[in-house]
């Protein structure tokens, strides 16, 4: 894990300046401020949709922590990544390459973690009547088209190359007539239609169709599906105040947890956005992220013949090898002290 040491004169310097002639801030002391107010980050394509399942979520934060909380929904990756550098929101619900790509820029620090959700993989889809199978997306005869999602979506943009094409040295330009990227839905929509062979989706977007969508559900099937990918995560950003840090991590993490009536509340709002609760999660939980795109961008690196690339490329696969070693060897179990070696 990357850890970044401040001394607190640094500190108050950061903190004074991220709140400098705003009023939703308030002096602690020592020069810090801490906020009376925050801006919550979502992705979302219907806004009105994810206010309405936030809202009561936002409610309780609000009264537990007495911050004033504004969602703010993002249309796009690339627009949450935007809000959170841009320093309009405080912390937010990220996705893997998104919240890889905010930590990635020194923005931020994971929090929390889903608990208790379906395991999330990255799915390949075909329509329900086709004969395709996996293997046949690997034949290279360039007959087959192929929907991807975009490039910072994990599970249909990233987890399809890494854990299904590059194994088999796939080059995706010469090997399929073409290759698009696109929405979720795009990607559906083209299936359904007859314009791709075949495409990359993920488990949540699958089931929200079987869902919602029940009579589409049943125009597409899957062959293929990845290994369990890393849940969503809480981030907040790196010079949030401590005060705040503490009463955003402690409301989360103890949410859902009350026993009785309010405890029943709370979970069957956490049920409304298709979650348990939350467990405590550090910035290691990118790990397999950063291997995956890391990979992804040196395979990709070394078609294209590009050096700069390549090198940039491996520096970061080395830097994410290295830190899954140094977590590996953290959480690796350790003999008692006066345990003997079986003889």
């Amino acid at each position: 894990m990357t850890l970044y040491a401040l001394s607190r004169k640094a500190l108050a310097s950061a903190l004074i300046t991220a709140c400098l002639g705003l009023s939703a801030c308030e002096r602690l002391g020592n020069g810090i401020e801490a906020r009376r107010e925050i801006a919550f980050s979502v992705l979302s394509s219907d806004d009105a949709r994810t206010q309405a399942l936030w809202a009561p979520v936002v409610a309780d934060l609000q009264k537990q922590t007495r911050l004033k909380v504004k969602i703010v929904p993002s249309a796009n990756y690339e627009a949450q990544v935007l809000t959170f550098q841009t320093k309009k929101a405080q912390a937010g619900w990220f996705t893997n390459l998104t919240g890889a790509e905010v930590l990635g820029r020194g923005h931020g620090a994971v929090f929390a973690e889903a608990e208790g959700v379906s395991a999330y993989q990255s799915l390949i889809i075909v329509p329900a009547a086709s004969k395709l199978k996996a293997e046949d997306l690997l034949k290279c005869n360039r007959k087959l088209t192929l929907g991807l999602g975009e490039r910072r979506t994990a599970a249909s943009g990233q987890a399809p190359l890494y854990y299904f094409f590059q194994p088999n040295r796939i080059n995706m330009k010469t090997c399929f007539k073409a290759v698009t990227t696109g929405t979720a839905e795009e990607n559906i929509d083209g299936v359904i239609s007859g314009k791709l062979n075949a495409a990359a989706v993920d488990t949540d977007i699958l089931q929200d169709l079987q869902k919602n969508a029940p009579t589409r559900f049943a125009r597409v099937k899957v062959i293929w599906a990845s290994e369990a990918l890393p849940e969503d995560v809480l981030i907040y950003r790196d010079d949030l105040d401590p005060v705040t840090r503490e009463k955003l991590r402690s409301f989360f993490l103890s949410y859902g947890r009350a026993p009785g009536v309010e405890g029943d509340r709370q979970r069957n709002i956490l049920k409304a956005l298709e979650l348990e609760g939350f467990a405590p999660e550090d910035d290691d939980h990118f790990i397999p992220i950063r291997l995956m795109k890391a990979s992804v961008e040196l395979m990709q690196a070394e078609r294209a013949e590009n050096k700069a690339l390549i090198a940039r490329a491996k520096e970061r696969l080395e830097q994410a090898r290295a830190d899954k070693r140094a977590a590996d060897a953290a959480t690796a179990p350790q003999a008692p002290a006066d345990a003997r070696p079986a003889s």
